[in-house]
């Protein structure tokens, strides 16, 4: 709904709110549309007095207000520019936006980007002005992939639904997908000029630091980052080693480029043990009885060249390898990449390959299981491959970097089978600590994988599983748990 009164994506769960408590402020916030009311209802309110549950409320509606002003100023602006069009003043509204607001002409031009879609899509406009999305996910509803108008109207039609509950770089992989879709061939031509545009610049930045930043073809970058990572991971796990995971990866860049690390210290310091985290094809061994549906899905990994460990995963229909269709394949890290990329990654004569099955419904792999704590390489191969990254809802750590943590606790003492990918999910650190200790709880769905966070106000929060199948799309969610309509809220 664009109303913004339909609280879809959590629900209460036993023992919050009770009687005599939030629930009237609830119902009034559900209730009121994004504006001036409801900005005059939340700044009456005392903080101090709300109970943890609808403090949460609250601030989610602060944000629907925050959404609904976003709205008036694009439409402020976006009068600016029909006002100037034609003009010789038109190219510097964006300066008078930066020079009036104290921004960067960068981000002015954001708020220009946002004001001009959401005049061209109003369906965009409508779902700012009731707070379904802020700006960043209307600025990628609006910018992100290169569709015509009534493509992208389509396309935005089915993901508002889920809009609320996506981040923006989601939203955008979603619409580079739809691209690739929809013009294939109008794809290539535009990668090829973009690739064209690489570049490697040099930013000073405060207290003696500098900014390396590169423009890379994603294959090229993916391949650039996991050499990287591979490095600064054996880096760390050196004995005595006490610089943090990231300070490893920067000084591995360096040592790196500069020549400083050579290959056979690297597999001296554990690198060979990294083909368990993000191995060649990190999806093999995955097979639950039966044929594969619809066809094998290929997996194939960059080669190894210098460093051993350092690859990458591209999943891409055994469809698209054999030239039947230019379905868009799936970069591991990136997301939605053009099937002549993946072609060419998948020609390299160096290039491993599995073969994996994934489910015919909804594109998501299958399982295998251990009776050991500790998850085989296989297990732990599988597991990444189909959680991509973190399982906590919004999270972009890979999980390729992540723990794996059991979903109920392991039980030495049980002759039940528990290290399995249906009890198996991807945490980074600081998701698994607060799981662990913050009062989270979670559940995961063994049948649609669906994984579902128990936050200790009292919100259920769900992550859907992603499709790897590259035929698969991803679906809109019809099944949303949400606040029961009749009786605010159900206990």
């Amino acid at each position: 709904m664009l109303d913004g009164r339909t609280l879809v994506g959590r629900e209460l769960v036993g023992g919050a709110p009770g009687p005599g408590d939030g629930r009237p402020l609830l119902a009034a916030l559900d209730d009121a549309a994004a504006g001036p009311d409801l900005a005059g209802t939340l700044a009456s309110l005392d903080e101090a007095e709300l109970d943890d549950f609808t403090i949460l409320e609250v601030l989610a509606a602060w944000e629907r207000v925050a959404a609904w002003a976003q709205a008036g100023s694009a439409r402020v602006l976006a009068e600016m520019l029909e006002r100037t069009r034609g003009t010789s003043r038109h190219e510097f509204v964006a300066d008078a936006v930066a020079a009036r607001l104290g921004l960067t002409r960068r981000a002015a031009a954001q708020l220009v980007t946002v004001a001009h879609g959401t005049a061209r899509l109003p369906e965009v406009a409508d779902a700012l002005a009731a707070g379904v999305v802020d700006r960043p996910k209307a600025e990628a509803l609006i910018d992100a992939g290169r569709l015509p108008d009534d493509l992208r109207r389509e396309v935005v039609a089915g993901v508002l639904p889920d809009a609320e509950h996506l981040t923006a770089p989601q939203i955008r992989a979603r619409m580079r997908r739809a691209e690739i879709e929809a013009d294939p061939d109008g794809t290539e031509a535009r990668y090829g000029a973009a690739r064209a545009e690489r570049f490697v610049r040099l930013e000073p930045a405060d207290d003696a630091m500098a900014y390396l930043t590169a423009s890379l073809p994603a294959d090229d970058a993916a391949r650039a980052f996991a050499a990287i990572d591979d490095a600064g991971i054996a880096m760390r796990r050196a004995p005595g080693e006490a610089r943090r995971l990231d300070e490893c990866r920067a000084d591995a860049l360096t040592a790196l480029v500069t020549g400083g690390l050579v290959t056979g210290g690297l597999a001296t310091g554990g690198l060979a043990s990294r083909e368990d985290v993000t191995g060649p094809a990190a999806a093999g061994g995955l097979a639950l009885g039966g044929s594969p549906p619809r066809g094998d899905v290929g997996v194939p990994s960059s080669p190894r060249r210098s460093h051993p460990g350092a690859g990458i995963r591209v999943t891409v229909a055994a469809s698209t390898l054999l030239g039947s269709d230019d379905l868009p394949a799936i970069l591991a890290g990136h997301g939605p990449i053009p099937a002549a990329m993946a072609r060419a990654l998948a020609s390299d004569p160096d290039a491993v390959w599995q073969r994996v099955f994934t489910d015919p419904a909804s594109g998501v792999l299958t399982d295998v299981s251990s009776r050991s704590y500790r998850p085989s390489a296989a297990l732990r191969a599988a597991v990444v491959a189909r959680d991509v990254t973190c399982t906590f809802p919004g999270c972009r750590v890979p999980a390729a970097t992540s723990d794996l943590d059991h979903v109920d606790p392991y039980d030495p003492a049980s002759a039940a089978l528990q290290t399995h990918g249906g009890n198996l999910h991807a945490l980074c650190r600081i998701h698994h600590r607060a799981k662990t200790v913050g009062g989270w709880q979670v559940a995961r769905d063994p049948d649609g994988g669906r994984t579902t966070w128990i936050a200790p106000t009292g919100h259920r929060f769900s992550r859907d599983p992603v499709p790897q199948d590259p035929r698969v799309a991803a679906r809109p969610r019809s099944d949303r748990p949400c606040l029961d309509r009749d009786g605010m809220p159900p206990f």
